[in-house]
């Protein structure tokens, strides 16, 4: 079914206006859409006119400067009208009105442009880590699809997407975290009416929509044996297996704590005479203001060798332990800073796997885990380990459970 749009002057409704002494009729001019033999009108920015004034545009000659402003006025809200109408299959009267209103879905692209400034505020909230996940996403799906728009989401494109994904190597998980980073642009875009309910994609699979892949819990704990092979480890003084190896058993000991938690530990965090280390997770920092909880943790012999190693003292109990970051840094330059930081201590960490015998891949992420399942192994309930770790869910918590071999398991479940 044609659609058509075309800037009329609605002669329907008149506004009297004072010209030489005389009320003379003016009409607005509007932008009128017909679909389906029915018709509806929109307002437009553009002045009311007069119908000689109106006749003088349409024929397009000896027009007055203010005609002609209108005559190029009317054209460019008629092409813009048409690239909307194209882009909607099927047709849609409040779909339309809501884009033809919101100057965001001014062009085809415009799911990428709300990608994009999505990706903005995240950075000026300094959300580097967010935004940066953002846009692997963005630069997947244009991989995919350069131009995928509004018209593209549909079940059928997101399971093509899913498919190749697979193909390339991806894993469950991290085509799951760039499709939630796609939902959740779909949702902005639903909210200003951009997307018809109808159309939306995502959902359950007997429903007829598409429904994003869970993600698949990898077992990343060591078992205790593997633990205790680090703990005894020497590796050469210096080596970059050596502070590998120092770091990894902090995270372990401070309770799981990661990279950027403890580039941001400062000498204020450290309770030499109660033994405790306290301090904010930076993860939780921003979306629990006004009520942030702070980890507790053991100040063990291992943990305080580390910081005896590797911190650089101050006076100042603000300055950060072991100067990871600098106060002076922006976001960006503690977020590279972490990143490299991370990368090598992780490379650090394959070598000492290969070094000990250690099959299992290693990372800083593999310490989090094993210090849950070195809890529960000793006999603490999953009510200590959710607290231990402050997570909001006890399903946080059993993801943790799923790390634990098939006896242990056995043995948990009887608790519940």
């Amino acid at each position: 079914m044609a659609t058509h749009a075309r800037v009329i002057l609605d002669t329907r409704v008149q506004l009297l206006r004072p010209s030489n002494g005389k009320d003379q009729a003016y009409y607005p001019v509007k932008l009128r859409i017909t679909h389906d033999r029915k018709r509806r009108y929109y307002q437009t920015e553009l002045p009311p006119l007069t119908e000689l004034d109106w006749k003088k545009i349409e024929e397009g000659q000896r027009m007055t400067v203010t005609q002609r402003e209108v005559f190029h006025g009317k054209r460019e809200i008629e092409a813009l009208a048409q690239t909307i109408i194209e882009s909607l299959v099927p047709f849609s009267f409040p779909v339309f009105k809501k884009r033809f209103l919101n100057p965001i879905v001014s062009s085809t692209d415009s799911l990428q442009e709300m990608f994009k400034a999505h990706i903005d505020r995240l950075e000026q909230q300094n959300r580097i880590s967010t935004a940066s996940s953002y846009r692997c996403a963005l630069k997947s799906l244009l991989g995919f699809h350069r131009s995928f728009n509004w018209n593209d989401l549909h079940p059928e494109f997101l399971e093509g997407y899913e498919t190749e994904m697979i193909e390339q190597g991806k894993t469950q998980n991290t085509i799951g975290i760039y499709l939630r980073s796609l939902r959740t642009i779909v949702n902005q875009g639903r909210s200003l009416g951009l997307i018809d309910n109808d159309l939306y994609p995502f959902g359950k699979t007997s429903q007829g929509k598409y429904q994003i892949p869970s993600s698949v819990n990898v077992k990343r704990a060591l078992t205790q044996g593997e633990v205790q092979l680090i703990k005894d480890a020497c590796p050469n003084p210096g080596s970059r297996a050596e502070r590998a190896r120092d770091f990894w058993l902090f995270s372990y000991y401070i309770n799981g704590c990661n990279i950027k938690d403890i580039a941001h530990l400062t000498w204020d965090n450290v309770d030499y005479r109660d033994g405790m280390i306290r301090f904010v997770r930076k993860k939780t920092e921003r979306a629990n203001k006004g009520h942030q909880v702070k980890i507790s943790a053991v100040l063990s012999p291992i943990a305080e060798e580390v910081i005896k190693k590797y911190g650089i003292p101050s006076k100042d109990k603000t300055d950060y332990i072991f100067r990871i970051i600098d106060k002076g840094d922006s976001a960006k330059a503690q977020y590279l800073k972490q990143q490299e930081f991370t990368k090598a201590i992780n490379i650090g960490l394959k070598q000492l796997a290969r070094e000990l015998g250690i099959e299992k891949n290693i990372t800083t992420y593999t310490a989090r885990h094993s210090h849950a399942t070195a809890l529960i192994h000793n006999g603490a309930s999953l009510e200590f380990v959710m607290d231990q770790f402050k997570h909001g869910s006890m399903k946080t918590t059993m993801n943790y459970v799923d790390s634990i071999d098939d006896t242990k398991r056995k043995d948990l479940a009887k608790l519940l």
